[in-house]
């Protein structure tokens, strides 16, 4: 596929307390605060809208402010005591975030901004709360990446500055996708070019008409003939037309087509650190909304701008070899039309980028609504659920009016002008006429053609608008599709035909945002065929270090280890085919069961996937269902209990055969029954392979090799079962609650 040319960018490193502060915002501050010391400021780089736009946030003494630098003048937009602000926090949007702050038992929007400062503002927050809980601001250092155009900042999900990007360049980048079908594309613009061509003959065949026949009422058989060649050529206009708009609906479905199917591979490739930045409901609009925006471009607007400026060009030709005079004056109302156009553009931009912004919010609330319901219903929260959603669609409705209204009000006028061109050629024509300079059927011809144009040019007056949402949404899709992919970050290209199972964890430091770490010089040492166990409270850190195991996060300090090979020089798709992996959360797909246990494994045998069952001790209720293996799971196996669900998760890794089997709570969800047979069955399952395990249960621990025990995200304690509960530490704490809590369980049981 063609690219456009990306702007340069400068990395470079930032403190957010110490980056230059604009010295009109100080004094606009000193003007409204005299002597307030400015203890906290950071720019923002979206408005209210989701528009780009430059705001400040300030704690300028006890106060919190929010500043507008859009104008030439700053503007405090926003003024609060902080003594009134209960507490910080950031809510996800589309293509952004907002920092927000709990007043009086109320959420009130401070400043916006894109995933670029994502980073920044998680320690904005930090140091706000700081200051909101009356101790010291902490000094926290960050990387970010800026355009080197504008200064906007980009960080880690692009290379692209969307402010810098040129309309022209994605609208390039889009027709690219067309090369593939240039055959189809040349046959497209050959049917246009006849088509258009045909078109110019009824109004001159008119003319002849008019001359010839009407006004000196006579030559029937020319009458005949004249009528009969209008009746061609229209008939012959209609089918090029026809043609013509199938063939564009096919390539605007197969470009659009590819460009989705290279968004969804993108969406796949992409890291876990994209999608903690990113709503799942935001990226399935940019699949559905987005998408579906474009192929309107490519399979109705483009072809009708390309038409109607070819008809425009011809019929153009034609007047002024008619009447040169005359065209001009058709013409005059073009350069107003143009700066018109230019005008509103801009203002259509803006607020149907509004709507979009809107929409996307839109989406992300139904979508989480939508997978909470359970919980919904559990708390009886549906009234809340329900204004949440009223208040949401409501902003969406309120944006789309207005970019509606800006539309309805604004077109018409372009629309007067447009038709302002013949009423200066029935002036000027008409006085031509009476003076005999010109014929009946030369005027009748002449408007005829000027007839022609001016459907082209409303269509053109209004374009804009379709354009501008269209471009908009491919700008969407173009974001995702320039982010860094995970394979692309991995530059990993070392491939693994045999995996021993050697792991080293070597002082290793890991946050998931930049700021908090969760992980803090964790090192260990597991060897081939060893089961080592994970313990400590929630939140210590123990699926975090699975996480980095698994390569869905990278390191930020030290190394992971597999066979003395840096995890970051590994072929990811080479690696994680060694991987057997059951997460805390047993998820399965719609399907059947048979496919749930062979996904790991498509071409597997029936035999096989029974046997992983059997070890898993899944074997026996399956049987008992219905149909069996063919049973449907329903989605997310809801149709299945939790226990089973685990159970098919377990067999799934079971028949992948990997060299290093993780087990993250893995019998959290099964009772003590099953829980012993699943033991036994990993008993048997860890020979020969690395094994990860984290259990709620610390009891299913006890053959571990080697446990380490987590607090806080660093390791306090580490050794054989034995060896920890003697030491009366940590271990032996967990393991006294845990013991108390089963009597108690076996108590109620």
């Amino acid at each position: 596929m063609g690219h456009y040319r990306e702007p340069q960018t400068r990395q470079g490193e930032f403190v957010a307390r110490l980056e230059p502060i604009p010295e009109r915002l100080l004094e606009a501050v000193q003007r409204t605060h005299p002597g307030a010391e400015v203890r906290l400021f950071a720019r923002g780089d979206l408005g209210p809208d989701g528009g780009f736009g430059e705001r400040w946030l300030l704690l300028a003494g006890d106060r919190v402010l929010v500043c507008a630098l859009d104008s030439a003048a700053p503007d405090i937009v926003l003024d609060l005591p902080l003594c009134e602000v209960s507490g910080v926090e950031i809510e996800t949007l589309v293509g952004g975030a907002a920092l927000r702050a709990l007043v009086n038992g109320r959420s009130v929007d401070l400043i916006s901004f894109s995933n670029a400062l994502s980073d920044r503002f998680g320690r904005v927050r930090a140091q706000l709360a700081a200051a909101i809980d009356g101790r010291p601001i902490p000094e926290r250092e960050e990387r970010v990446t800026h355009c080197e155009t504008c200064g906007m900042a980009l960080g880690g999900y692009t290379r692209v500055c969307p402010r810098c990007l040129h309309r022209g360049a994605v609208l390039r980048r889009l027709l690219s996708y067309a090369v593939p079908y240039r055959g189809r594309l040349a046959l497209i613009i050959g049917l246009l070019v006849t088509g258009t061509t045909i078109g110019l003959a009824p109004p001159y065949l008119t003319k002849f008409l008019v001359d010839n026949v009407l006004v000196p009422r006579e030559n029937p058989r020319l009458l005949v003939l004249l009528v009969a060649g209008l009746a061609l050529t229209s008939l012959a206009s209609t089918v090029m037309e026809m043609w013509r708009n199938r063939m564009t609906a096919w390539l605007g479905g197969r470009i659009s087509f590819d460009l989705r199917a290279e968004l969804y591979e993108r969406l796949q490739w992409l890291s876990l650190r994209y999608y903690d930045h990113h709503p799942t409901g935001a990226l399935i609009s940019r699949l559905t909304q987005d998408a579906g925006g474009i192929q309107d471009l490519l399979a109705f607007a483009l072809p009708m701008i390309v038409s109607s400026i070819v008809t425009i060009v011809a019929v153009a030709i034609v007047l002024m070899a008619m009447n040169w005079q005359l065209a001009l004056l058709a013409l005059v109302p073009l350069p107003f039309l143009m700066m018109l156009s230019r005008t509103l553009w801009r203002r259509l931009r803006k607020a149907w980028h509004s709507y979009w912004y809107r929409w996307g919010r839109f989406h992300t609330l139904v979508n989480e609504a939508l997978n909470r319901v359970k919980v919904t219903k559990a708390f009886s929260q549906q009234p809340i659920e329900i204004e949440r959603y009223g208040l949401r669609n409501q902003d969406l409705r309120n944006a789309a009016v207005l970019a509606e209204q800006t539309s309805g009000t604004l077109f018409p006028i372009m629309w007067f002008v447009v038709g302002s061109g013949s009423l200066l050629v029935w002036l000027f024509g008409g006085l031509l006429g009476l003076r005999g300079e010109v014929t009946v059927g030369d005027m009748m011809a002449f408007l005829g053609y000027l007839s022609m144009i001016q459907w082209p040019l409303n269509f053109l007056s209004q374009v804009t608008q379709w354009v501008s949402r269209a471009l908009t949404a491919a700008e969407r899709v173009f974001e995702v599709l320039d982010t860094e992919s995970e394979s692309e970050k991995a530059r990993g290209r070392l491939t693994l035909d045999k995996l021993h199972g050697r792991v080293e964890f070597r002082d290793v430091n890991f946050g998931y945002e930049k700021h908090q770490q969760v992980l803090k010089e964790i090192s260990f040492t597991v060897e081939p065929g060893q089961m080592l166990g994970l313990v400590g409270k929630s939140g210590a850190g123990k699926t975090s270090v699975i996480n980095l195991l698994c390569r869905f996060y990278d390191a930020d300090e030290g190394q992971v280890l597999i066979d003395g090979v840096d995890i970051r020089d590994l072929a990811l798709w080479s690696y994680r085919g060694h991987l057997g992996v059951v997460l805390q959360e047993a998820f399965l797909f719609s399907g059947t069961i048979a496919e749930n246990i062979a996904y790991g494994k498509p071409d597997a045998r029936a035999e096989d996937i029974m046997a992983a069952a059997k070890v898993a001790n899944a074997h026996d209720f399956i049987v008992n269902k219905p149909d069996g293996y063919d049973e449907q799971v329903g989605e997310r196996g809801g149709r299945l209990s939790a226990g089973e669900r685990q159970r098919i998760c377990i067999a799934r890794a079971i028949l992948h055969d990997p060299a290093i089997l993780i087990l993250d709570e893995a019998t959290a969800s099964v009772d003590l029954e099953t829980e012993q047979q699943i033991q036994e069955a990993i008993t048997r399952l860890i020979e020969g392979r690395t094994t990860f395990a984290i259990a709620h249960r610390l009891s299913t621990l006890r053959n571990a090799h080697q446990l380490i025990v987590l607090e806080e995200g660093k390791i306090v304690e580490r050794g054989a079962h034995e060896e920890l509960e003697t030491k009366r530490g940590v271990y032996a704490s967990l393991l006294e609650i845990h013991q108390k809590t089963s009597m108690i369980g076996a108590l109620h049981a």
